[in-house]
């Protein structure tokens, strides 16, 4: 049996740059591991009649990213595979949960079949998560990284030691109602959505550690479409900076917003509120500060 942590990530900018032939949207960011996990535990062996048998904590859907990569990792191969797994998470919030969760198996399976002929290379594994779902290469990778395509182009930046917040409303974001309405408010306009250069100058200061740089240039092109549908995006997003963060956004199709703070002391305010605020109000929030990974 093997435990593993599927870590969560965060967008510190994202644009899209139009819709694709097959209907998908090209895409350009960055995204940075954090340290909110899924606690993933998975056990193979070989049975007569191979199966797949996955267990979450909470209602999810049958046909699940877990029992996709599983599947598409054992193809035809004679082992059954039980996975367990305990959320802490968030659903439709723009944190590649169930990514991770992916990923998280298929890494484990292969150290489960190490020096087997089911052991795949990292590319191997890559296009088998590419297959379950966009993010799930990133979530194979981790760290930080400028993605681009539909998210499986990556090109590694340095991972620096960010204090970073998240605030997660009650209400989720579908990614494929984020992106039809997003469509309809583009209209014509099918374009980069951020200013020319966004992305040379996050990757820049990233690069030299600048952190007040790195959070001028956080921006999520969807955020506007977002809001819409969750409008508390919006409030989070300018509440974090009201208390001092150096750049906040919508993470990935929302609706958690993801803000950057000097330390985890300059921190403390907001969460002090936060938590007085839902004590108060009985507010259904998910918040919390996390470090990078990677």
């Amino acid at each position: 049996m093997l435990g593993l942590k599927a870590y969560a990530k965060v967008n510190l900018q994202l644009d899209v740059l139009g819709r694709r032939s097959d209907g998908y949207h090209e895409l350009a960011g960055v995204m940075q591991s954090i340290s909110l996990y899924d606690d993933v535990t998975l056990a193979a062996s070989e049975a007569e009649s191979a199966r797949i048998a996955v267990d979450f904590d909470l209602e999810v859907p049958f046909d699940n990213t877990v029992r996709k990569a599983a599947k598409l990792f054992l193809s035809d191969s004679p082992y059954s595979v039980t996975v367990s797994v305990k959320k802490h998470i968030p659903s439709e919030a723009g944190l590649g949960g169930a990514s991770a969760d992916a990923a998280a198996v298929l890494q484990g399976l292969n150290t489960l079949f190490e020096g087997t002929k089911l052991e795949r290379t990292n590319e191997e594994l890559a296009a088998i998560g590419l297959a379950v779902g966009a993010d799930v290469p990133f979530c194979l990778q981790g760290g930080c990284a400028v993605a681009r395509g539909v998210g499986e182009r990556l090109c590694a930046l340095p991972s620096l030691p960010l204090t970073v917040f998240i605030i997660k409303g009650e209400r989720g974001v579908s990614t494929g109602r984020l992106f039809e309405l997003f469509d309809r408010q583009c209209g014509e306009k099918s374009g980069p959505q951020l200013p020319d250069y966004a992305l040379d100058k996050l990757t820049l200061a990233i690069r030299e550690g600048d952190l007040a740089a790195i959070g001028r240039n956080m921006c999520n092109a969807l955020q506007p479409a977002a809001q819409s549908i969750a409008p508390e995006i919006g409030e989070h997003v300018s509440l974090m900076k009201r208390f001092g963060a150096l750049g906040a956004c919508m993470t990935g199709s929302g609706s958690a917003s993801v803000g950057v703070f000097a330390d985890r002391a300059s921190a403390e305010p907001l969460s002090e509120h936060l938590a007085a605020r839902r004590s108060a109000c009985g507010e259904k929030l998910f918040f919390g500060v996390f470090d990078t990974v990677g």
